[in-house]
């Protein structure tokens, strides 16, 4: 009688705790992916210190800037962020710079462009300015874009060349000009 008691209590006791079902050895689990959660990022920083930002492909410093202020927004691996009165280089493969000013600079990681706009002044390090509204520099190709009120000035063969239009798309050195 006394074993039977024990069985039966035995018997209760394994229904009150199930035991998980055991998975065949080949199973493999699957991982759950964590979502990152947006991050936004805001910075000010001083004359001696502003905020600093670059651009790289392949190992390659394409564009370094710096500004007064940024505010960043990153989700899923990809940055876009705003900045107030900036200063970008953007570099030729050759080494040749385009330093550009504007009020306002927008990185946007996902289509992998930088965008100045509110009034943009550039020199190339060989001495052609370049004035317009707005001026895109798409990191994929090196290429610039510029819209609204353009206006490039250089010198060719001694004299200063005046180029105006309501658009563009050059090279970074400003050679390669298709002007609209």
């Amino acid at each position: 009688m006394k074993a039977l008691r024990v069985s039966v209590a035995l018997l209760v006791l394994a229904g009150c705790n199930p035991q998980p079902a055991h998975q065949p050895s080949n199973a493999t689990p699957t991982p759950t992916a964590a979502a990152m959660p947006p991050l936004t990022v805001i910075g000010k920083g001083t004359a001696g210190q502003p905020i600093r930002f670059t651009g790289e492909q392949r190992g390659r410093t394409t564009y370094a800037g710096q500004a007064q202020s940024c505010r960043s927004h990153s989700l899923e691996n990809a940055t876009q962020g705003v900045c107030q009165q900036t200063q970008v280089t953007f570099y030729d493969k050759d080494g040749t710079k385009l330093e550009a000013r504007a009020p306002q600079t927008e990185i946007d990681d996902r289509r992998k462009q930088v965008i100045l706009s509110g009034g943009v002044h550039a020199r190339t390090s060989t001495g052609i300015t370049l004035v317009c509204d707005r001026l895109v520099y798409d990191d994929a190709s090196g290429m610039l874009h510029g819209t609204g009120n353009v206006r490039v000035t250089g010198t060719q063969g001694g004299q200063r060349q005046v180029l105006s239009g309501n658009s563009f798309t050059s090279d970074v050195k400003l050679t390669q000009m298709t002007m609209r």
